[in-house]
């Protein structure tokens, strides 16, 4: 009997303890909950409540925001940098030593051919000339014999077409040898050659090779390719309903899409004024820096985006807006006073969110030096998150 009296003592003091933990623990609660409340339209939150939460007020801050024009192309060089290499008669290939990767400089002799007809041809060419001394002479002769009334006139003419007929043949001749790459006056000096070089057009690299010792190559066939890479620059497409945003001098960042961390910059060098029938694209001559001229290759895609328009926007810190659907809010400091803050809830337009800030469109001019809440703004979500 006295051990069940004393069981029920002891259950009576555990209850008697957890109604008073209870009722503790409801006072903090409400302690807690009265720290922040709704006044006259306002948030009220304590001071205390504020600094134990973490909360921070600032002014709004200022960021660039930019108007991009996504697109891609890959790298290449101007038309005048580009250049195919080949006979301007058929012939035989008797010395090919390039390979790909070499690097030329213009003059340079590339290939030699042989071919009897060059031969032919530099053999017309000094047997013309020979005979161009003698007829002058026999020409000018005639000419003042023919003024004395000594020489018929018939022998006066005759001598003179004789001499312009060569003079003619004599310049078609030298021509000839100018599109083959010869000069006359060495011609004249060291006599015939029995095979033709073909002379690097421009300085650069060789980046194709479609010759091989020994075989014939026709006329006009491309033998070598030799690219100079001094001046590389962007092709790139733009879609026709954005090529009128885009201006000569405007910034252009790329990158390899293998490699999107690597950003390099160029700038719009020409806006081409054809739209492409298939693509619906304009075409863009965007200029590289030389110091970029090591790092791509001929041929390399690239991922771009053109700065089209750039300017400084107002921007808040992305953790200072409360977002409720479709709707964005922001807390501005409306009073403050000893124990408490009064924060006002103020509908916002954002914009452009960009590391970790997002724009403010047309803000209200007199929130420009307002005191917004930047950190913790989250505890009065409404939408559940």
């Amino acid at each position: 009997m006295m051990l069940i009296k004393r069981f029920v003592i002891l259950t009576i003091g555990i209850v008697l303890i957890a109604s008073c933990k209870n009722k503790e623990s409801g006072t903090d609660k409400e302690a807690q909950e009265s720290q922040i409340g709704l006044e006259d339209g306002l948030i009220r939150i304590a001071k205390d409540q504020f600094n134990s939460r973490g909360m921070e007020f600032a002014s709004a801050d200022s960021i660039t925001v930019r108007e991009e024009i996504g697109t891609q192309g890959y790298i290449d060089v101007p038309p005048e940098s580009r250049a195919l290499v080949s006979a301007p008669m058929p012939g035989f290939i008797k010395h090919a030593p390039l390979i790909v990767g070499d690097k030329v400089k213009r003059g340079q002799q590339l290939i030699s051919l042989e071919n009897p007809d060059f031969v032919t041809l530099q053999q017309a060419y000094l047997e013309a000339l020979a005979q161009q001394d003698f007829l002058k002479a026999e020409f000018e002769r005639q000419k003042t014999l023919y003024e004395e009334q000594v020489s018929s006139r018939k022998s006066f003419m005759l001598a003179e077409s004789e001499f312009r007929k060569n003079s003619a043949r004599l310049s078609s001749l030298e021509a000839q040898l100018q599109l083959l790459r010869v000069r006359a006056e060495t011609l004249r000096k060291d006599g015939i050659r029995s095979h033709l070089s073909l002379l690097a057009p421009i300085s650069g690299s060789i980046t194709r090779v479609m010759v091989s010792l020994g075989m014939y190559t026709p006329p006009n066939q491309p033998l070598l390719e030799i690219i100079n890479t001094e001046h590389l620059h962007l092709e790139l497409g733009i879609f026709e309903q954005d090529a009128m945003k885009i201006r000569i001098g405007q910034r252009i960042r790329f990158y390899r899409p293998e490699q999107p961390s690597e950003v390099f910059d160029g700038e719009v060098y020409k806006v081409g004024n054809l739209v492409d029938q298939e693509t619906r694209t304009v075409r863009i001559h965007g200029h590289i820096p030389s110091s970029l001229i090591e790092n791509f290759a001929i041929g390399t895609y690239v991922q771009a985006e053109i700065i089209a328009a750039e300017q400084q926007a107002v921007a808040l810190p992305d953790e200072a807006l409360i977002r409720e659907g479709e709707t964005t809010y922001t807390l501005v400091l409306s009073e403050e006073q000893d124990e408490a803050y009064f924060l006002k809830k103020v509908q916002v337009a954002a914009g452009i969110s960009k590391e970790g800030m997002t724009q403010i469109l047309s803000p209200d001019p007199e929130l420009m030096n307002a005191q917004f809440l930047v950190r913790g703004a989250y505890w009065f979500r409404t939408d559940g998150d």
